[in-house]
C-alpha cells in the first residue's frame, strides 16, 4: 500500500520505469489473487495451488528490491541537494511526485531552510518565476534576481539557496556602505533612522 501511492505518481513512473513497472506486475498478481479469493472464500480453494507460495516469496523478494532501489534513488536526490536529508522519505517523494508544482515544495521548505516559510512566486498563477523569500515573522526579502523554478527540483532549490546568500549579500553590502565611517556622522545616522 505505501508503494502503491509512489508508484501512480507519474513523475516517479518516468523517474524509475523499471521499478514501476515490476511494482504494476506484483500489484496485479495482488490484486487477481484477492479476486479469486473473493469469488470463492474458502481456504482450500484459496491456497489450493502449490506455485501460490512460490508467486508470493518471489512477490517478495521483487517488492524488497522495489524498496531498495527507491532508497538508492532518494539517496542520490539527497546527494545532488543535501539539504534533503532534513525531510522524510514521504516527505521527499511527496515533492519528487509533484515536479510539475513547483508550489508543491512550499510546506517542506521551512524544514530545509531555516525559518524560510514560502517563497513567493510571480503572480501569475503559471509562473515559474520565484522573487523573494518569506520567513515566519512575515519578514520578506525579494531576491536580487529571480529563480526559475524550472527542470528538478534539485536543480531549482539549488539556484534558490544560491540566491539567498547572494541577496543576503548584497542587502549586507549595501547597508554597510551606507552606514558612516566618521564616529559623530554614525551617532547622527542612528539617532535620524531610530527616531
Amino acid at each position: 500500500m505505501y508503494l502503491e501511492n509512489i508508484f501512480n505518481a507519474e513523475d516517479i513512473q518516468k523517474q524509475l520505469p523499471n521499478e514501476a513497472r515490476q511494482f504494476m506486475q506484483v500489484d496485479k498478481f495482488w490484486r487477481d489473487t484477492m479476486q479469486r479469493t473473493k469469488k470463492h472464500p474458502l481456504v482450500t480453494d484459496a491456497c489450493g495451488s502449490e506455485a501460490l507460495l512460490g508467486r508470493f516469496q518471489s512477490n517478495n523478494k521483487a517488492l524488497d528490491e522495489i524498496q531498495k532501489c527507491l532508497e538508492d534513488y532518494l539517496e542520490t536526490k539527497r546527494n545532488a541537494f543535501p539539504r534533503f536529508y532534513f525531510l522524510s522519505n514521504d516527505e521527499l517523494l511527496e515533492i519528487l511526485s509533484q515536479t510539475r508544482n513547483a508550489a508543491a515544495v512550499q510546506p517542506h521548505l521551512r524544514k530545509c531552510f531555516d525559518n524560510v516559510v514560502k517563497v513567493e512566486f510571480a503572480p501569475d498563477k503559471t509562473a515559474a518565476e520565484i522573487l523573494g523569500m518569506w520567513s515566519a515573522e512575515g519578514e520578506y526579502v525579494a531576491f536580487s534576481e529571480s529563480v526559475w523554478a524550472k527542470g528538478p527540483v534539485e536543480g531549482w532549490l539549488t539556484n534558490i539557496e544560491n540566491e539567498m546568500r547572494r541577496t543576503l549579500y548584497d542587502l549586507t553590502k549595501t547597508a554597510l556602505d551606507a552606514y558612516p565611517a566618521d564616529g559623530r556622522q554614525r551617532d547622527e545616522w542612528l539617532f535620524s533612522t531610530c527616531a
